[in-house]
């Protein structure tokens, strides 16, 4: 019994030995040690031999193969990295003798040798001319160190060695641009961590005292990622979208990041870049088919890290009672609506200077195509219209500036939306110029799809404004600009110029899109749309300023052809 028991001590024994060297260790520094200058020469006269120690950590000193010399001495036999050992030299005037030393930390060594000579020696001399410390940063690079030179005769001898690794001497010493100078180029490695690091390079030279030059690189900077938008978003019943503005470090690429949702109607749709250290986030959602409102969390990530979170709040669909808020609507396929031949019939209300907004329900028809759509506004003046530059079903604002361009015309300034306008569904836009925070915003069913500071060139908003170009008059319509090639094709309702800046509060409440009180403050034209027969548009609001629907002629869209005549269709809204 006694046997097996010694048996299975020794058996755990062994066991708990194995598991011990599974264990990971972590490997020890390897010991370093240089000295700088490697080498001395003391003329007749004797004198002192310097060099500087470098190490790992503490040194020792002694004779190399345990020789003794009487002719030359140390002040010190060990001590701490960055401390220089003087050797005092007894005059020679006999041959040359030379004296090998050792200096070592822990298993390494470097070798110090003195030579004294009957001979005159002429001690080179170094001097740094360029900046200690060197400043750069966290990325790779490189950078030149220059000195100032006595008693060298071969710059090619020069060299340098940095305490760590991730600066390197890249290639030999050359001559510099001025007399007893020279250049030295290095290179450096990029800092992957946050927090800045330092090192020294020492530089040397046969029998001349060392310079040393200090390095100190930052540290990368850490990522950030700050939500910049509402945190709390609110949206229709309806399918649609919305963005998360995003404040970022330069290290942030669009890859990395994400928008994660805690639900299945909300969906990341991809991230853009928009202005230096700034990004947009888009997301989808479906619609809300339950007449209870639901609520959901998107999650920003980067690179798997979380940055911060947004409330998204969907109104449920709502219960219709009664008749619906809009029977009638106005068709634009092939017509456009505008005023007379002279002009508004209350002109002072549509002067509007930096303050403005105008909104509306439009619904285009079928697919987008190439051509640009006009939905609102004068050409130049301020213009609301989609698909220039081919962007099909992406919308913008124009408003014109004081400058000209080379033909004289006013030169213009534009804000884009950030998403497109949806095919053959109602969507409600509105566009808001507001003076006294210099902003202008765009607004897709009432959430913002736009922003931008107002050009401080911008011409004083003025829907009187007519002149004459492209060989006809250009004026304030709907649905056209620039000639009959740009109209609008689809239905449009409920278009509303306000002479202040609604808010997005305003813009999203209870029927908002719908209908409005004609009445309402600021509110100074209004055209419904719905007038059901006739070629007049009416203005709501008690100004008069009442529009004239014409319907467009001729195959040349250079040309100014139409008469009268409108199309009236039925809809009920909201859907």
């Amino acid at each position: 019994m006694k046997k097996i028991f010694a048996i299975g001590v020794v058996l755990l024994s062994l066991a708990a030995c194995k598991k011990e060297a599974q264990e990971p260790q972590t490997p020890a520094e390897p010991d370093k040690i240089s000295v700088s200058p490697a080498s001395r020469t003391v003329g007749g006269d004797g004198g002192t031999a310097t060099t500087t120690v470098t190490s790992s950590s503490e040194w020792t000193l002694e004779a190399a193969d345990g020789k003794t010399y009487d002719w030359i001495t140390a002040d010190k036999n060990s001590g701490k990295s960055g401390e220089t050992v003087t050797f005092e030299v007894d005059p020679n005037s006999d041959a040359d003798k030379t004296a090998s030393f050792v200096f070592r930390c822990g298993k390494a060594e470097a070798s110090f040798t003195v030579t004294s000579t009957a001979k005159e020696v002429v001690i080179p001399e170094l001097t740094l001319k360029s900046e200690s410390p060197v400043a750069v940063g966290y990325e790779s690079g490189e950078f030149t160190v220059e000195l100032s030179l006595k008693n060298v005769e071969d710059v090619s001898k020069l060299e340098a060695k940095a305490n760590d690794s991730w600066v390197s001497f890249s290639s030999p010493a050359t001559a510099g641009a001025e007399a007893e100078t020279a250049v030295m180029k290095f290179t450096y490695e990029a800092n992957d961590n946050t927090e800045a690091r330092e090192t020294e390079i020492t530089i040397s030279y046969p029998n001349a005292d060392p310079v040393v030059v200090k390095v100190q690189q930052t540290g990368k900077p850490a990522t950030s990622i700050v939500i910049t938008s509402e945190k709390n978003i609110s949206v229709e019943y309806t399918e649609g979208t919305f963005r998360v503005e995003l404040e970022t470090s330069n290290d942030v690429s669009v890859s990395g990041i994400s928008g994660n949702s805690d639900v299945a109607w909300i969906k990341y749709i991809g991230t853009d870049f928009g202005a230096p250290g700034t990004a947009v986030m888009n997301f989808s959602y479906t619609a809300n088919d339950a007449s209870t409102a639901r609520e959901a969390t998107v999650t920003v990530k980067y690179d798997g890290k979380e940055y911060g979170t947004v409330t998204v709040a969907q109104k449920g669909m709502p219960e219709v009672a009664g008749d619906p808020l809009i029977t009638k609507a106005l068709y634009m396929t092939g017509y456009c609506a505008g005023y007379g031949y002279n002009g508004w019939t209350n002109k002072e209300v549509m002067k509007f200077g930096k303050t403005i907004s105008v909104e509306m329900l439009v619904k285009h028809e079928g697919e987008f195509d190439d051509s640009i759509g006009s939905l609102f506004g004068t050409e130049r003046r301020l213009l609301i219209r989609h698909g220039d530059s081919g962007t099909k079903g992406k919308w913008e604002l124009v408003y014109g500036l004081n400058a000209t361009n080379y033909y004289g015309e006013n030169s213009e300034a534009k804000v884009k939306s950030s998403v497109e306008l949806p095919a053959d569904k109602w969507v409600h836009i509105a566009v808001v110029f507001d003076e006294a925070s210099n902003t202008v915003l765009l607004y897709q069913d009432g959430q913002e799809v736009g922003r931008d500071q107002i050009n401080s060139d911008i011409k004083s908003i003025d829907l009187n404004d007519s002149y004459f170009a492209n060989r006809q008059n250009q004026q304030f319509y709907l649905g056209r600009s620039y000639d009959n090639g740009r109209g609008f094709k689809g239905l449009m309702s409920e278009v509303r110029v306000w002479s202040k800046a609604l808010t997005k509060e305003e813009i999203n409440s209870t029927n908002h899109f719908y209908t409005v009180d004609p009445e309402s403050e600021g509110l100074v034209a209004y055209w419904k749309l719905n007038d059901g027969e006739g070629t007049a548009a009416k203005d709501n609001t008690g100004n008069g300023n009442d529009l004239s629907i014409k319907q467009l002629y001729g195959d040349d869209p250079a040309s100014q052809i139409w008469g009268a005549g409108a199309k009236w269709v039925d809809v009920s809204l909201p859907e």
